[in-house]
């Protein structure tokens, strides 16, 4: 009996011992793919995820593969007007062409006051009017010139002499604008007395006729 008790409990024993060591092994089973379930949904969370700032990841094309981006511009925007009229007045003086600097001149006169020249350039362009018989645009070159360098007396010079050669060429009346000019801008000038004489002269021209 003693003998048959024994065998009962150690088959109780043993048959706990195989449900024991089976249910750990479900257990580590249940577990591992637990972890591997885990893992997995991590890796597509990651996936999701936007990529980092600064991340090496290239940013997409601005342009499809198969679609040329447009091609730059062949030529340049056209250059400053007034700037190629400089340019041409320089290089026409330069090459000795007063006339045709003269020329470039007269075609901008209204927007004179904006041609960006030196005060020799000025003065070489006030001669080539002033060949020309252009006496008012002359004198308005050649005193720009001289006011540019900060010669004011050279300015006022230079308004005495174009005026005095138009009342010399018969041209009274652009002389006597450019005598008032002076007076107007320079009263205090040393030529005034002398533009005030010369002024009647030239009034006694045109009341002649």
């Amino acid at each position: 009996m003693k003998i048959a008790m024994a065998l009962i409990v150690l088959a109780v024993f043993v048959g706990g011992i195989a449900w024991i060591v089976i249910s750990l092994r479900k257990f580590q089973a249940r577990k591992a793919f637990e972890r591997e379930r885990e893992a997995s949904f991590l890796a597509e969370i990651l996936k999701a995820k936007p990529a980092p700032a600064g991340s090496a990841t290239p940013a997409a094309p601005a342009y499809p593969a198969r679609v040329a981006a447009p091609a730059a511009p062949l030529s340049a925007a056209p250059a400053d007007p007034l700037a190629a009229v400089a340019d041409s007045i320089k290089a026409s003086l330069t090459a000795g062409r007063g006339a045709d600097a003269a020329k470039a001149f007269l075609g901008v006169r209204s927007q004179r006051t904006q041609l960006t020249l030196e005060p020799p350039v000025w003065e070489g362009l006030g001669r080539a009017l002033l060949a020309q018989g252009a006496y008012l645009e002359a004198a308005w070159a050649l005193h720009a010139g001289a006011v540019l360098a900060n010669d004011l007396a050279g300015a006022q010079k230079r308004l005495v002499e174009v005026a005095t050669r138009a009342g010399d060429a018969g041209q009274p009346q652009n002389a006597l604008k450019l005598y008032a000019t002076l007076l107007a801008k320079y009263p205090q000038s040393q030529y005034a007395d002398f533009v005030r004489a010369n002024m009647k002269q030239e009034e006694r021209k045109l009341a002649k006729g």
